[in-house]
């Protein structure tokens, strides 16, 4: 049996209508995939600027690259802290690599917020995979003054946790 032309024109129509269907199907959610994760990029300093072994890293809270799969552990403290950058997420280690989160994502004094220009957007690092670290330190490590009236030097260090924010003064005497 040979279907008539209007029965066959019908089934055409159909079928191009389905798998134009399917191909917006799997283009919308290749779209959801690399945009799903967009708005927490910026609910973090420098979201869309971490680096790991040379590949930005866009999906930071995920295993992979692109943000899909699994949470890595700073993805877990981050949904924890209900996808907002909080001073504690900020002062955490996620990664254990001894690095604070704020550190690595150039938020050192943890005051960054959504918005905000962060303190550093240069090496910036993963706060999600201990083999990714910043060479940037804290302004916690001490600075010698020397601009004081006596000959000695004298070093200030300053605490970079907020919630402390303490100032120690000593003089090469007292050391």
């Amino acid at each position: 049996l040979r279907p008539d032309s209007s029965a066959r024109q019908a089934t055409l129509r159909f079928c191009s209508a389905m798998a134009a269907r399917f191909v917006g199907c799997v283009l919308g959610s290749m779209a959801v995939g690399a945009a799903g994760f967009s708005p927490f990029m910026k609910e973090i300093p420098n979201g869309r600027s971490v680096i790991r072994n040379s590949e930005s890293w866009y999906g930071v809270g995920h295993y992979y690259a692109m943000g899909s799969g699994p949470l890595n552990p700073f993805g877990n403290e981050f949904k924890t802290a209900g996808y907002k950058w909080t001073p504690e997420l900020c002062a955490a280690d996620s990664d254990g690599d001894g690095q604070s989160n704020g550190l690595e994502l150039g938020d050192p004094e943890c005051q960054w917020s959504p918005g905000d220009v962060p303190s550093r957007s240069s090496d910036i690092s993963h706060p999600g995979f201990a083999d990714s670290t910043t060479s940037a330190t804290t302004s916690a490590e001490p600075v010698t003054d020397t601009s004081t009236t006596t000959s000695e030097p004298t070093t200030v260090t300053t605490s970079a946790d907020p919630t402390t924010a303490t100032t120690t003064m000593t003089t090469a005497a007292e050391s």
